[in-house]
C-alpha cells in the first residue's frame, strides 16, 4: 500500500487553471512526488471527504523558500457525505481566546484549546455548577492571534474538570459565512504549522 504523506492546499488560481499544494513533510515523500509525478489526495472541504487523482506539472519555491507543488484541477472527484470537521490544537504560542457570559456569573474568558468548523474546545480558570452541559451560550467572541474577531452562538456539549479549570467543549449553534470562512484559515494556517514542525523533526 502507498505511503500517506501530509500537506494542505495553499492556493487555488482558477485565471490560470491551477491549484497549489504544500511540500511533503519528508524528503523520501518529496522525491517520489517529483520522480512519479502522480499522487492522490484525500482532503475535505466542509466536513466532506473529497478524493481525486492530480498530476504534477511543476515544483516552484516562494518569497520564504518554501517549495509547493503546482497541477490542474482535477478531471473528476469523489465525494463521500462524511460530516465530521477536522479540528486542529490551537499551541500555547497562538494566543486564541472566547469571550462568553453564562446567567448568574460574570463574564468569561477561555483560552481556546481546539478548534474546526464545527465547534472549539476552550479551557477556563474556573468552575461552577452553573456551567453546564446543553447550556446555549449566545453573543460569544471569539479573538484569533490576528485579531480577527468572530462574534458566534455557541452550545456547551461537555464539561470536564481538571487542574487548570475547566475544559468546555462547545459547538456552533449560530456563525456567519464570512466567520466560518476565517475559521477555516485559522485551521488551515494552523495544520501547516504543524507540517512544517514535524518537516523539521525529519531533517
Amino acid at each position: 500500500r502507498p505511503k500517506p504523506w501530509s500537506s494542505a492546499i495553499i492556493n487555488v488560481d482558477t485565471t490560470k487553471n491551477i491549484w497549489q499544494f504544500d511540500e511533503l513533510p519528508t524528503s523520501e515523500g518529496h522525491k517520489l512526488l517529483i520522480k512519479e509525478k502522480r499522487c492522490f489526495i484525500e482532503t475535505k472541504l466542509n466536513g466532506i471527504a473529497i478524493k481525486f487523482n492530480a498530476e504534477i506539472i511543476k515544483e516552484n519555491t516562494d518569497t520564504n523558500g518554501l517549495i509547493y507543488y503546482i497541477a490542474p484541477p482535477p478531471r473528476s472527484i469523489r465525494v463521500y457525505q462524511r460530516r465530521s470537521n477536522f479540528r486542529v490544537q490551537v499551541p500555547a504560542s497562538q494566543n486564541a481566546t472566547l469571550n462568553f457570559m453564562i446567567a448568574g456569573l460574570p463574564p468569561i474568558r477561555g483560552k481556546i484549546h481546539d478548534i474546526s468548523l464545527g465547534g472549539l474546545g476552550v479551557n477556563i480558570n474556573s468552575t461552577s455548577p452553573l456551567i453546564d452541559t446543553g447550556i446555549y451560550v449566545p453573543d460569544s467572541t471569539i479573538v484569533l492571534p490576528d485579531n480577527k474577531i468572530i462574534n458566534c452562538e455557541l452550545k456547551i456539549c461537555f464539561v470536564r474538570n481538571n487542574y487548570n479549570g475547566t475544559l468546555l467543549g462547545m459547538r456552533f449553534e449560530k456563525i456567519s459565512r464570512e466567520d466560518q470562512r476565517k475559521i477555516s484559515q485559522f485551521v488551515n494556517f494552523l495544520d501547516r504549522e504543524r507540517a512544517k514542525r514535524e518537516r523539521l523533526k525529519d531533517l
